[in-house]
């Protein structure tokens, strides 16, 4: 039997602490990702999946597993980000502000902030964009075959921006005098499909805080996005779209874009569109950038940036959105110098400050709905029966200080795929 076999074989039967792949979590209180307070509860976990949610588990079902005691802390799902760029180059461990690192030590960063993110309790992650693909995908599978540490991943392409440019240049001059060019478009969808991505990403608006003056510009015409929706159906690729612009916004929900970023100035006829298509699609307001470009910047932002514009309209159209019943998810643009990937859970608290959530609602938002956002909603996202066991084990309660969940240290255990990636001490 060769190496690689032998420890194939061991691994789908023991945990590597002498179990036989089971784990039971007992003395927590488990809040289950729909909201619902939490509630004393025993959890077993077989493989990798979530096999009983009990206030007991029966002795004959607890022989030979691991037990982890939760001493009364709160076992809550894994979190998911739903705006996750691995690629910016900057974590909590590692800081940098270069974007021109050769591929070789982007791919690196790449790797170490998917561990990064995932020693937070990020279990999954939804992409926002990668200058390189390839990168992105590598690394998706990496994760999953559990040889490299890192969330379950929805790889992404680089971002589609006005003229189709190469990755990575943002100029975002809009569509007034330039021919609307649909082919180009549906080219980069079906190329972005062949590397093999889940989501192709379209800047259909600018982003002042990039390029001054620019959140309110439409980047694409309505032929190229219906020309980039009918190459996504037939690819079986979901589009994502960074849409700050009202029309960009109406323009992203009209022709079936999945995942709308920012929805900063979204006017009456744009919030209609969104609640009319709110069973299909999720909204990323990203509050961590806004805070960070505001008060971590390292200097004060230029009034073309638009910064306070932007962070006065979100914290009014997002708890519009809440009412109308639409799924606003957190995912904050985490990655670049001020903002590193690693502080990702401090939008749940800017959900709760900013938009009016309560610590539920915001923890809800980030597993509950962050399962759906990864297609994924009927087997993950929840704690119940028959669901991936990815679990995060909380020394305190996040419903009474959702801060907690931004302390490392009070992550006292983090399981991903049944697997423990962290063990409590």
């Amino acid at each position: 039997m060769s190496d690689r076999t032998d420890r194939t074989d061991r691994t789908d039967r023991t945990d590597g602490s002498g179990s036989t792949g089971r784990t039971v979590f007992t003395g927590v209180r488990v809040f289950d990702g729909t909201g619902r307070d939490p509630f004393p509860a025993e959890v077993l976990v077989e493989g990798e999946r979530i096999t009983a949610v009990a206030s007991r588990i029966p002795a004959a079902r607890r022989l030979g597993a691991r037990v982890v005691d939760g001493g009364g802390g709160t076992l809550i799902p894994g979190l998911v980000d739903s705006h996750t760029h691995l690629g910016f180059g900057s974590t909590v461990e590692h800081s940098s502000r270069r974007r021109d690192e050769p591929e070789e030590e982007k791919a690196l960063l790449v790797a170490h902030a998917g561990r990064v993110l995932l020693d937070q309790g990020f279990t999954s992650a939804y992409s926002g964009g990668n200058r390189l693909p390839r990168t992105e995908t590598a690394a998706r599978k990496a994760f999953a075959e559990g040889w490299m540490p890192g969330p379950r991943f929805k790889a992404a392409s680089w971002e589609g921006t006005a003229g189709m440019v190469e990755p990575g240049v943002y100029d975002f001059p809009g569509i007034d005098g330039r021919a609307s060019d649909p082919e180009s478009v549906s080219r980069f969808v079906g190329e972005m499909a062949d590397l093999g991505v889940d989501i192709v990403k379209l800047s259909l608006s600018g982003e002042s805080a990039v390029v001054q003056g620019t959140s309110r510009i439409v980047q694409f015409t309505e032929d190229e996005v219906a020309a980039a929706a009918a190459v996504a159906r037939e690819r079986g690729v979901w589009l994502t779209a960074h849409a700050h612009a009202a029309e960009s916004i109406k323009m992203a929900v009209r022709h079936g874009i999945r995942a709308v970023y920012h929805c900063t100035f979204a006017d009456e006829e744009a919030l209609d569109l969104l609640e009319a298509a709110r069973d299909r699609l999720f909204v990323a307001p990203t509050p961590g950038i806004i805070y960070a470009n505001l008060h971590e910047a390292g200097s004060e932002p230029e009034p073309g940036m638009e910064v306070e514009a932007t962070q006065k309209a979100v914290r009014e159209v997002v708890p519009e959105l809440v009412r109308r019943g639409i799924r606003v998810v957190p995912g904050g643009d985490y990655g670049f110098a001020w903002n590193p990937v690693g502080r990702n859970a401090r939008d749940l608290e800017l959900f709760v400050d900013w938009f009016g959530f309560t610590p539920a609602e915001a923890l809800r938002a980030a597993t509950g709905h962050g399962g759906q956002v990864m297609g994924m909603g009927d087997e993950l996202g929840l704690i119940r029966e028959g669901f991936l066991a990815d679990l995060v084990l909380v020394d305190g309660d996040p419903l009474d200080d959702i801060r907690i969940l931004q302390d490392r240290d009070r992550l006292a255990a983090i399981m991903k795929n049944g697997s423990l990636h962290k063990a409590p001490a």
